[in-house]
């Protein structure tokens, strides 16, 4: 979707939620080394050298006399890394011109994403079991170094070994807050996805199938099984902010859009 001026919000509860879990799932990522994290009143943001996602600013809540000013610092630091970087606009954030204070810095808004919701409680639709799929939680992440990971792809890159370090970082800090979910098929890793569980509710990252094992029912599975397991984690709900060629997926699974966050992005360099 690109984006129009105005976005209609659906349900501003679950919309207001998901924009602060992006900001509360960017928090621990300050002990990840490697990681810059900035956890400030008026914004959250960050720099890092992994995939060029991880570098945004979310949950902004500028005052007009200062916006400039911090938005000055944020894509400054953007800059710095010779890389890109974006910033997620809800409709909750101020003040309310900023995007033009972002074009005017050279980002455009390249997508409204869906953020979706599930409760836990109450899986919608018909309960889709593939035969031979099954579960677990990573513990040991060599395993992606023997196996394609099914949403970076094979480990061979910097970037790939930034994330993939970054995954196995945050799922050892205690108390845990972090967990990768996988499932195999014939004892291949197929699909996964990374849970955050905070205060009641689990935010749902980085969810990927192998290609060649898509459009078989295996990515709602693991939806289906990541909200039963968020359920034992004590969540009420999961929320998501989906691609467009996640929705149908996400849709099968019980998740329902609750509104949509642009996406303001600019690229410094070609990486």
């Amino acid at each position: 979707m690109k984006c129009p001026p105005v976005v209609p919000v659906i349900d501003a509860e679950h919309l207001a939620a998901e924009e602060a879990e992006q900001a509360r799932y960017l928090e621990p990522h300050a002990t990840v080394p490697g990681y810059e994290v900035h956890a400030e009143a008026d914004a959250t943001w960050a720099i890092q050298p992994g995939g060029v996602w991880g570098n945004c600013a979310v949950r902004l809540r500028l005052a007009p006399g200062t916006a400039d000013k911090r938005l000055d610092r944020i894509a400054d630091r953007f800059c710095d890394t010779e890389r890109g970087g974006g910033f997620w606009l809800s409709p909750f954030a101020t003040p309310p011109d900023l995007p033009a204070r972002l074009r005017r810095r050279g980002f455009r808004c390249r997508k409204h994403f869906p953020a979706m919701y599930s409760d836990c409680s109450m899986p919608d639709g018909p309960d889709p079991r593939v035969s031979g799929l099954t579960f677990q939680v990573v513990e040991d992440y060599d395993l992606f170094l023997r196996f394609h990971h099914p949403c970076y792809g094979p480990i061979r890159t910097p970037m790939r070994r930034f994330e993939l370090a970054r995954q196995a970082h945050l799922a050892a800090v205690r108390p845990r807050r972090f967990w990768d979910l996988v499932a195999f098929h014939e004892g291949v890793p197929v699909g996964v996805c990374t849970l955050f569980h905070e205060n009641g509710i689990t935010g749902v990252h980085d969810v990927g199938v192998l290609p060649a094992k898509r459009r078989r029912g295996i990515g709602t599975a693991l939806m289906r099984h990541a909200c039963e397991f968020s359920l034992g984690l004590g969540a009420a709900g999961c929320l998501l902010i989906s691609s467009g060629q996640g929705y149908g997926m996400y849709g099968r699974a019980g998740f329902r859009e609750v509104g949509r966050i642009g996406y303001w992005y600019r690229r410094y360099r070609i990486v």
